[in-house]
């Protein structure tokens, strides 16, 4: 059974929120437009803010989507740790089935893992985030930096966090071992899905980005 329920896992990772949302309200594939990618970035260039944002939220949604399942008892809780099932969601974000396994780099999907399973450590990844792109302007750093951030305070509570009482739902257990092998998993896939990223800041190429605001579709950076 938990066999089953991590390729389901990984099922609704691959669901392509930013493709669907394209073809539903504006007739288009976001893949033919800006960066190409179907990923919450992308969907914020091509469809603007307010259709990027709900890309954002259903990719936040299906990282926490398997942990909301067996927090609230819809799923048996067995022998493989809740965090392993928000992974393979977005591992399936990444290497999408439905989309020829090309897919996002799983920032948003990463955010909603820790934001259903320790909230503050979301939030955290979520700050170091913006704080980062309100100084560089570039997603791509950006979203290192995010993960880097949680993956540090993960492995702070590893060896420093509580061991009961209220504020293990909110930041995590020490000790717990799921919480560092899984920040750094997830983390080293984020960097690896951005090394084309760096390469385009080392020569120049990569564009900054004013986040949130309104864009109009672009296909002239394919």
């Amino acid at each position: 059974m938990q066999y089953i329920l991590l390729f389901v896992a990984y099922l609704v990772g691959s669901i392509p929120f930013s493709i669907i949302v394209g073809k539903v309200f504006k007739g288009i594939d976001v893949r033919d437009y800006g960066s190409g990618n179907p990923g919450t970035t992308n969907a914020f260039r091509v469809l603007g803010k307010k259709l990027g944002l709900l890309v954002f939220l259903l990719d936040v949604f299906k990282g926490g989507f398997m942990i909301l399942m067996f927090r609230t008892g819809v799923f048996p809780i067995g022998d493989i740790h809740i965090l392993v099932y928000g992974l393979m969601s977005s591992i399936g974000h990444i290497y999408p089935i439905f989309i020829k396994f090309k897919g996002g780099k799983a920032v948003a999907t990463s955010v909603g893992i820790f934001l259903f399973y320790a909230p503050i450590l979301g939030l955290i990844g979520l700050a170091g985030y913006f704080i980062t792109l309100k100084i560089s302007r570039y997603v791509s750093i950006s979203s290192c930096v995010g993960a880097a951030s949680l993956w540090v305070v993960g492995l702070f509570i590893f060896f420093f966090g509580p061991t009961e009482g209220p504020w293990v739902n909110l930041i995590g257990l020490r000790g717990e071992l799921a919480m560092p092998i899984i920040t750094t998993l997830g983390t080293g896939l984020i960097i690896f899905r951005h090394r084309g990223n760096f390469l385009n800041i080392k020569r120049g190429t990569e564009p900054k980005t004013n986040f949130m605001q309104k864009n109009k579709v672009d296909n002239s950076i394919k």
